[in-house]
């Protein structure tokens, strides 16, 4: 008989009759059972250190959702703070304006910029409008995609997006703008440390300022 038929058949047994050891304390102290740290422990021991373990985690778990909570609430109150101030904007000049403003003050970014499919124009130190056909030449992938990019991007991409603050962005957060079926343009937003954007964080709030620019943007930009 081979011992994984054997393991299996007692651990078949001990899930089967869960009260074996009950009336067995002896047993229960003479089990030993293989430790890293202190050779052998009693299967009583080996219980507890189970338990304690499972604890531990639970209780990482319960303290990464409240951080995320917490996280994710600041930035929903920064999100909401930038749109308001945004649509507040009856002039495209203050539009523009509180665009960076909350980006610089309330999103810690050291770069940003806004480019616009159309007609060649400089709208402003950060918002510059040329033809999509052009666009693509250097950030095709990113127009094409329908989820932010956050993290890292391409020396290329990031050149074409940051232009002279290129140097000074180690991540950024790239957005697509659209209204409805219309692609409006694109918004970068960089910041000089590795972790501030990354792949796995959450893009909800992020699509959230996508989309208010989507309906907002239009009416501010020269024709």
């Amino acid at each position: 008989m081979s011992k994984e038929l054997i393991d299996k058949d007692v651990a078949a047994y001990l899930l089967a009759n869960p009260d074996f050891f009950v009336d067995r304390d002896r047993l229960l102290l003479k089990i030993q059972v293989p430790h890293k740290s202190k050779g052998t422990i009693s299967l009583v021991e080996k219980q507890l250190d189970v338990i304690r373990d499972r604890q531990k985690k639970t209780r990482r778990q319960l303290k990464e959702f409240v951080e995320n909570a917490e996280r994710n609430k600041e930035i929903f109150d920064k999100s909401r703070k930038l749109i308001l101030s945004m649509m507040d904007a009856k002039q495209s000049s203050k539009f523009f304006a509180a665009l960076e403003k909350g980006l610089k003050r309330d999103f810690g970014c050291k770069a940003n910029s806004l480019v616009v499919f159309g007609k060649p124009k400089q709208i402003n130190h950060f918002t510059s409008r040329i033809p999509a056909e052009s666009a693509k030449k250097y950030v095709g992938a990113l127009m094409q995609s329908k989820v932010p990019k956050l993290g890292t991007l391409r020396p290329r991409e990031q050149d074409f997006l940051f232009r002279d603050q290129s140097e000074k962005v180690k991540s950024a957060a790239v957005l697509t703008i659209r209204d409805k079926n219309k692609h409006l343009g694109i918004l970068a937003i960089g910041s000089n440390d590795t972790e501030y954007f990354t792949p796995d964080m959450d893009a909800l709030f992020i699509n959230f300022i996508a989309e208010a620019l989507g309906k907002l943007l239009p009416r501010h930009l020269p024709r």
